[in-house]
């Protein structure tokens, strides 16, 4: 796995000491991530930062943008730190595969799903909304966001599993957004090599035609 920040780690670590904790995840990105939006500007409070799941047998793609909302189960929930430039969060599976995080999605198993992160403004696909959709894919099985399965009562003395943004390289293409430079789908104004990038949408076709006949309507108007 690739070096997980240290100061991160210690932080995730401090909390659960003297607690009785089943399968437990680490997930962060290192301090000085830039995290922009498709303008360029930095996230805000109004972004949130979840990592999770879609349900077996949803696989998100461009032709299913508008359903990937009601088929995310959220795992965790982070906070992003404008000045240090971070965010850092830790939550223990349950026995039965679900999340002891009070942000989770409640009684949904995550167990052998494919984990994602998922940083967005607005719920919705539409213009003005924002998504970064990504996660890790490596040979080595312990640098690929999998959640793991639920054994009740196997890992309460092992260390945590541990994912970064730092997991994420050239390879890793976002579902939406960007990571480093490596595009996924998505509209953007301004773009670079940000750590992570969010990307929006295009206007909702009914909107451009509402607003090419408003428009096709007053030139009328005027040549009368």
């Amino acid at each position: 796995m690739k070096p997980f920040n240290k100061l991160l780690l210690i932080t995730g670590v401090s909390v659960l000491a003297g607690s009785a904790v089943g399968q437990t995840l680490d997930w962060a990105s290192p301090v000085g991530t830039d995290i922009v939006d498709s303008q360029g500007n930095s996230i805000d409070s109004l972004f949130v930062i979840e990592i999770g799941a879609f349900v077996d047998g949803f696989t998100p793609d461009d032709e299913n943008v508008s359903q990937w909302f009601a088929n995310w189960r959220v795992f965790d929930r982070a906070v992003y730190n404008p000045t240090l430039m971070y965010f850092t969060s830790v939550a223990s599976m349950n026995d039965d595969g679900t999340s002891a995080s009070p942000h989770s999605t409640s009684g949904f198993s995550f167990e052998g799903l494919d984990a994602f992160l998922w940083i967005r403004r607005g719920d919705e696909p539409i213009e003005g909304n924002e998504w970064l959709l990504t996660r890790a894919v490596s040979t080595d099985p312990s640098s690929t966001w999998v959640f793991p399965d639920a054994v009740p009562g196997c890992c309460d003395n092992e260390p945590n599993l541990q994912w970064s943004v730092s997991d994420l390289d050239g390879n890793d293409i976002p579902k939406w957004g960007s990571q480093g430079g490596v595009p996924g789908s998505g509209v953007y104004t301004v773009t670079g090599t940000y750590t992570l990038q969010t990307y929006t949408f295009i206007p909702e076709p009914s909107s451009l035609g509402f607003a090419a006949l408003s428009a096709g309507l007053l030139l009328r108007r005027r040549r009368h």
